[in-house]
């Protein structure tokens, strides 16, 4: 449809309107002339609205919408009783003039359907008073662009509240009907059923021919399973009839040669008759020779024996001998290694002299050069000369008076231990009050101390080396007791071991048989792929290396009963492989973890935040075979969080229609459904069937857990088989015991003995330390008591020398001036104390070189080259022993080896004396036999055929137990005849095999390694082959137990393969058409909806701006309108939003009356632009506008209702305010006729005032 909004004058409009017995207008009244804007003006209830009413009903609105049934459309006056006051007629009538002057009359009557009281009103449409149906009037409104379904002329008395009210749901309805896509609307939800059931429909066909591949694969894999059996079958026949054959064949090669051999025997016997008679003659000489012979032989042992007891004799010498050699082999050892320690020590001790020597030699170079610097000094030490040595000798000599007393003291305190030394230039001797006396005796005893020291040192490590020895040799003697006990027990443990092997073997050994029975058929149902082992693999690593890791939910759980196994494998799915774990932190680490391995992915459970949903006890109380999986599994308690996870709420039950009825039969809720057979009925309405090739290896998976523990106990059983020891071994253990025990024994005796020497030895150096300690500890008093006294009589010397040395000072202050010091005494004490330093030097020199030599004296008194001496005598000595014992034992060999020599050779000829007299035995052995043979010829000869029938009746009897054994078993055999059997009946085969020399076989199939194989250790082998390989064979087909009707039923599912293939085709077919029918039904609803909504939404804001523009806001609001979905907008609402001048945005619930008032009508006009009206009619649309709204929108339906307006329209407003009906073109007056009872109009031009 064309867009009117260019249009730039006004298309038709209405001229006038003709009633009659309408609501209240009574009679037959003119309305009109209307004008381009004409407003309707009347007290309240005075009927304006019922000229609303007559307007809408004349264009065709339902009676249910004018607040009255037709009968109540007809006017009616309670108050008089004439037909006029109550008329069972009524019309509307309505004058419309098109664009180009020509007028419509649009009539809509309301008569009664018969002429009786009671008769039911309709209502009747007239086209220029001609009679028409409701669509052709419809029509002709159409083409006026009136739209009575849109109802895009009409605004009722309250539409503007609707309108601000209406939500977006509401609007979206309302756009449709401007639109006119609500015309698809049915269509559209007929075909979206259509398209969800076609889709619905593929699914589930699509399942369907899913579950039926399935079942095709299975029943090919049985098929070919089957056709595995026949051909293994066959082949077990055809080995079978081999086997027997080849039996028979060698069977037939004894019997010929059994034949052959009674030939020979008799030819031998005759043989032997011969040469019995010559043997009788030969006995008597060979019993000569024989006596002779032992004779002989019984001297010969009589001198063995004397020797071999003098021999032994001897034996018990060379074992002490030899024992000897090993004691004095160890003991020259221990003293080769502590003559090499004391070598060692001895190396040190001439190393440390030439070092003491060393000193010395650099002690009296220092004392010499000391010496000369000390002349030196004192030539150069003249200090005083002339007058002023006269003077200070005069000073002195009156320092000495005056200071007599107090060097009488000094001198009585220092007289046994005074040092005098000599003044430079003769001057007066001094007191020196550290004396060297007192220095000399304080090193003296120092010296001799060290000197103790270092012995008791040297003692000390003497004892340290000797309880290291000691220390050694009583752990030795320990362990080596510790070892015999232990060999003793252990001797007595591998004889009880020997008892138990066998009660523990037999134990062990029938554990082993039954658990490998049961591992066996569980085997059997067990199935499990590569990645599975791999997976098992990496959960058992991850359970190693990480605490929180609880297992597999297949390890954690077992189901109740083995039928629901295949049913809870397919409700749990891929969770079956799922590891839970205790926390997300766990779960971060094993992902880690398999990244780094290249592990195929896991999906992991953690306890801590798994969200896992209740369970519905309800579910519990549906009756019949269901049950909840979580019901059927046995796990801990502290899983259970888990579990209730994994499982949910699914369902077990035994049949599908069960299934079904519980997923999709329980109202409106659906449930998640497995059944025995693992079909799986999801929530969406999928549905999972048919047997897939690795689900019944999968359910047997809950059985993991009993299988390895299986596998665990057998492997335990034999690693207990293998740690078992046979009695040969227990015997060889006991007697290498018995052995070690005995040389234990020798071996502790000898350490006792090397103990007790050690433990003298460190006696003696104790007792020796000891005398040294007390010699030390009886100096140590009298050396602290020296240095004492010293100390004290130094410092008391100290203080009476400074007494006397302030009064010389006093008494040298004249000197000292001249001679420029502050003191002529220190002056010289000065040089007086580089000599004594000199002194100190010297005393320290003659302390050292004294410490030296007492320690070359102590060196050279130490007798540690004395000790190597006679250590190296002891091991010479030990070495002479050795050697002789060694020579004692070579000749003792030599003696021995010449004696067995001889008793051998002895020996030698006493055998073969013996021999002789064994071959001369033989020999008469042999002819005593051949002479019994003479006479017992014919007796042997009938047992010697006796046997040989008897081996040719067993031979024959075995072969016919052969023949009898393969008719028995259906085995057909090779005939030399051709004949094959396969005529007769099993007993007719049974019976003629018992006759086996009528059946002669042909051995041709025979091949050329099988008859080749003679001795019967080849046969027996060969036999044990053909044996192995007919168990095995015949074991394999007992465990295949095939479907022998795979074959046909592989044909009947590939039949129902194509059928549902083309079921599915079809139905995709199906729903593919409906898809392209609702895509063009939803296409054209969207296209009719979009259209009028991009016009609306386009217009919108412009018109609400006209509506809100003023001198202070000249830009006038903002109004748009927007979609909350914008692939279906017709499915969901629109939003409607204006913002009023100045105002942010807001709800429009929030806008006040007026604000919502205009924003209605700005989307009433913008509605109205699409697919426009020529005519709008309005009432009291300015109800809840204030002047200036009112004022705003009166001239902007008068703007609009003038020919030049774009999109220009005739308007009718009913309106009760002069600021709003004063813009109008003309006034409709509508009154009440108070005498009548009814409404009357009255029109009024209001272009006559115009200027």
């Amino acid at each position: 449809m064309s867009d009117q909004e260019d249009s730039s004058e006004v298309s038709g409009r209405v001229v006038r309107l003709e009633v009659e017995n309408f609501k209240s207008y009574r009679g037959f009244q003119n309305i009109g002339p209307f004008k381009n804007f004409t407003a309707v003006v009347g007290p309240n209830g005075s009927g304006k609205s019922n000229l609303m009413d007559a307007i809408s009903f004349v264009l065709g609105v339902k009676t249910a919408q004018l607040r009255g049934s037709l009968k109540e459309l007809l006017y009616s006056n309670s108050a008089g009783n004439s037909a006029e006051d109550r008329p069972r007629k009524g019309l509307v009538k309505l004058v419309y003039e098109s664009a180009d002057g020509v007028e419509t009359h649009f009539s809509r009557i309301i008569a009664p359907s018969s002429s009786s009281a009671d008769a039911t009103f309709q209502s009747q449409y007239k086209l220029n008073s001609k009679s028409v149906s409701w669509d052709g009037y419809n029509n002709q409104l159409k083409k006026y662009n009136i739209l009575v379904k849109a109802r895009n002329f009409l605004v009722f008395q309250g539409d503007i509240e609707s309108y601000a009210a209406m939500s977006p749901e509401d609007l979206t309805d309302r756009f449709e009907h401007i639109s006119g896509s609500e015309t698809y609307r049915k269509r559209y939800h007929e075909l979206e059923a259509q398209k969800l059931k076609a889709e619905e429909q593929t699914s589930f066909l699509f399942s369907k021919r899913k579950g039926v591949t399935q079942e095709k694969k299975q029943k090919k894999e049985q098929k070919e399973e089957a056709e595995k059996h026949v051909k293994m079958q066959e082949e077990l026949e055809e080995l079978k009839s081999t086997y027997f054959l080849w039996q028979l064949f060698h069977i037939d090669q004894d019997l010929a040669k059994a034949q052959q051999g009674m030939a020979k025997e008799q030819k031998a016997l005759e043989a032997a008759a011969r040469t019995g008679m010559v043997a009788d003659k030969e006995i008597a000489a060979k019993r000569k020779v024989q006596a002779g012979y032992h004779m002989e032989r019984i001297n010969l042992e009589r001198q063995l024996k004397r020797r071999r007891t003098d021999s032994e004799a001897k034996n018990p010498e060379v074992v002490a001998l030899k024992e000897d050699i090993r004691r004095t082999n160890k003991k020259l050892k221990v003293w080769e290694r502590e003559l090499e320690e004391r070598k060692k020590s001895l190396g040190d001790q001439h190393s440390k002299v030439a070092k003491l020597k060393a000193d010395l030699d650099k002690i009296t170079d220092a004392q010499r050069q000391l010496e000369g610097e000390m002349q030196q000094q004192q030539k150069e030490g003249q200090l005083l000369h002339g007058d002023q040595l006269a003077e200070f000798s005069r000073l002195e000599a009156e320092a000495s008076a005056k200071t007599s007393k107090a060097k009488t003291a000094l001198d009585t305190l220092a007289t046994t231990h005074q040092a005098r030394l000599t003044a430079p230039n003769g001057q007066k001797q001094r007191y020196v009050l550290c004396t060297q006396a007192d220095k000399e005796a304080l090193q003296d005893l120092q010296i001799t101390n060290d000197g103790l020291q270092e012995r008791l040192a040297q003692l000390e490590q003497d004892k340290g080396r000797a309880q290291w020895h000691h220390d050694e040799l009583v752990i030795s003697i320990n362990a080596g007791k510790k070892d015999l006990r232990e060999k003793t027990k252990e001797r007595g443990a591998a004889a009880d071991a020997n008892r138990k092997a066998g009660a523990q073997r037999d134990f062990l050994q029938k554990k082993v048989f039954d658990c490998e029975g049961s591992l066996a058929e569980a085997k059997a149902d067990r199935k499990e792929s590569e990645r599975d082992r791999k997976i098992h693999e990496a959960v058992t690593n991850l359970k190693r290396l990480f605490p929180g890791v609880h297992g597999q939910v297949t390890e954690l759980t077992k189901v109740s009963q083995r039928k629901y196994n295949v049913a809870v494998t397919v409700a749990l799915g891929k969770e079956m492989d799922s590891v839970v774990v205790d926390n997300d932190k766990t779960a971060k680490e094993c992902i880690q973890y398999l990244t780094e391995q290249r592990v195929a992915p896991l999906t992991f459970i953690p306890l801590s935040s798994v969200k896992a949903q209740p369970i519905n006890d309800r579910l519990r109380q549906l009756g019949g075979s269901s049950k909840l999986v979580i019901d059927l599994l046995q796990y801990e308690p502290h899983l259970d969080r888990a579990f209730r996870y994994v499982c949910g709420n699914t369902l077990v039950c035994d049949t599908m229609a069960e299934g079904k009825q519980l997923s999709w039969g329980q109202g409106p809720e659906r449930h998640k459904v497995a059944t025995l057979d693992g079909t799986l009925f999801a929530k969406a309405g999928s549905i999972t069937g048919g047997m897939a090739g690795n689900l019944a290896g999968r359910a047997q998976r809950w059985g993991d857990k009993e299988y390895e523990t299986l596998k665990k106990d057998v492997a335990d059983h034999r690693r207990q088989l293998e740690a078992l020891p046979d009695e040969r071994q227990c015997r060889q253990e006991e007697e290498r015991l018995t052995g070690e025990m005995q040389g234990l024994e020798k071996t502790c005796q000898y350490q006792d003995i090397d103990m007790k020497a050690t433990a003298e030895k460190l006696q003696k150096i104790d007792a020796e330390i000891a005398s040294l300690s007390k010699e030390a500890d009886e100096r140590a008093p009298g050396m602290a008591e020296l240095a004492g006294a010293v100390q004290a009589r130094q410092e008391k010397m100290a203080g009476m020398e400074d007494q006397i040395n302030t009064v010389k000072d006093s008494m040298y202050a004249s000197i000292s001036k001249q001679l420029g010091v502050s003191s002529v005494r220190e002056h010289l004490e000065g040089a007086m104390t580089k000599l004594d330093k000199f002194n100190k030097q010297k005393m320290a020199l003659a302390s050292q070189a004294s410490k030296v030599k007492q320690a070359l004296a102590y060196e050279g008194s130490s007798d540690a080259g004395k000790k190597v001496k006679e250590q190296e005598g002891e091991v010479a000595d030990l070495k002479a022993k050795l050697q002789k014992l060694e020579e004692q034992e070579a000749a003792g060999r030599q003696s021995r080896q010449a004696q067995e020599a001889d008793l051998e050779e002895k020996t030698r000829e006493a055998q073969e004396l013996q021999r002789q007299a064994q071959d001369v035995d033989t020999q008469v052995k042999e002819l005593k036999k051949a002479a019994s043979k003479h006479q017992q010829q014919g007796a042997a000869i009938k047992r010697t055929c006796n046997s040989q029938q008897a081996a040719l009746d067993a031979l024959n009897m075995r072969r016919a137990d052969l023949l009898a054994a393969a008719a028995m078993e259906q085995i057909q055999l090779p005939r030399e005849d051709g004949a094959e059997g396969e005529d007769m009946d099993t007993d007719d085969q049974v019976a003629q095999a018992t006759s086996s020399n009528q059946v002669q076989l042909d051995y041709s199939s025979v091949s050329r390694e099988h008859r080749s194989s003679s001795d019967g250790k080849a046969r027996e082998k060969l036999a044990g082959q053909f044996q192995a390989d007919i168990e095995e064979r015949s074991s394999l087909l007992a465990k295949l137990a095939p479907n022998l009707k795979a074959v046909e039923q592989y044909e009947a599912v590939k039949e129902r393969e194509r059928g549902s293939m083309e079921e599915l085709e079809e139905a995709k077919q199906q729903a593919q058409t409906a898809t392209h029918a609702f895509n063009a039904v939803r296409q054209a609803r969207f296209d009719t909806f979009m259209k009028a909504f991009s016009h609306i939404s386009a217009g919108i804001d412009r018109i609400f701006k006209d509506l809100t523009k003023s001198s202070v806001h000249p830009m006038g609001g903002q109004a748009y309108l927007s979609l909350e979905n914008s692939e279906d907008p017709f499915l969901h609402g629109i939003k409607f939003t204006a913002m009023p001048p100045s105002k942010r945005f807001r709800e429009m619930e929030q806008l006040s009356g007026g604000e919502k008032t205009v924003a209605a009508l700005a989307l009433l006009f913008a509605i109205h632009t699409y697919q426009p009206s020529p005519f709008f009619v309005l009432d009291e649309i300015d109800a809840a506008l204030d002047a200036n709204n009112v004022a705003r929108v009166a001239n902007y339906i008068r703007e609009k209702t003038r020919d030049t307006a774009q999109g220009a329209f005739q308007s009718i407003v009913i309106s009760l305010k002069d600021n709003f009906f004063e813009k109008a073109d003309a006034l409709v007056g509508v009154c009440r006729d108070s005498d009548l009872g009814c409404s009357a109009t009255l029109t009024f031009d209001l272009n006559r005032f115009v200027g």
